[in-house]
């Protein structure tokens, strides 16, 4: 059976970085990947409930990150499902990296402007505090 490897994604160019190195990793390993796209829970996840405007732009917008990084992985021959879910981040991402039996998870690291010295955010670093399984922070190039 194939390993599943998981890669957390968003529209940035960081989290686009990750997932080609995400890809690479995959194909190398012959394994699969599996793409995860999380909205934050709390006022986020509520005003989405209680608009479908909003809720359906979300879903749009999750749902192109997730043809993006399908389509660079067929390109390279790596077999990729997505996900979206909602929540609070690092705890999603671990459920899905359980769920998904995955071997390792891949996220990206974004340099905030401004900041001398890059650091790691929050959800990465609960992430990297939690997970039961190897853990690949990309950094933005």
């Amino acid at each position: 059976m194939k390993e599943t490897i998981l890669v957390a994604v968003s529209d940035s160019p960081a989290a686009f970085t990750a997932a080609e190195v995400a890809i690479d990793h995959a194909r190398r390993l012959g394994a699969r990947l599996r793409a995860v796209v999380v909205v934050e829970g709390g006022d986020t996840e509520r005003r989405l409930r209680e608009s479908d405007v909003l809720a359906t732009r979300w879903e749009a917008g999750a749902d192109a990150v997730l043809r993006h990084v399908a389509s660079l992985g067929e390109a390279a021959g790596v077999e990729v499902t997505g996900v979206r879910r909602s929540g609070r981040v690092a705890a999603e991402i671990l459920a899905e990296a359980r769920a998904a039996d995955a071997a390792m998870i891949v996220m990206a690291r974004v340099d905030r402007p401004g900041h001398a010295i890059p650091s790691i955010g929050s959800h990465t670093l609960r992430v990297l505090e939690f997970a039961s399984v190897p853990v690949l922070v990309v950094p933005a190039m």
